[in-house]
């Protein structure tokens, strides 16, 4: 999987947020054990392996929760803490 599947399909991208996060939470969680994730190298390849076992499931949440419609994607973005 690349990035450019994901850009073509609306599925994709309606969990690629999801995905991120998941994959995110998952990385960071590991690092004390995993010293080596600190610098960040390999975190594509990892996230690309959860966008791959978690895509279906999170599309299944997303469908849930719009009444088996993929919502509309727009460019809004959300606010987050730093």
């Amino acid at each position: 999987m690349t990035i450019q599947d994901i850009s073509r399909s609306r599925e994709k991208k309606a969990v690629f947020a999801m995905v991120l996060e998941e994959a995110c939470r998952q990385w960071c969680d590991g690092i004390d054990n995993s010293p080596e994730r600190k610098d960040g190298e390999g975190f594509a390849d990892f996230c690309y392996e959860i966008f791959e076992d978690k895509e279906k499931e999170y599309l299944e949440q997303i469908l849930d929760l719009n009444g088996g419609r993929l919502p509309s994607l727009s460019s809004k973005q959300k606010e987050y803490e730093r």
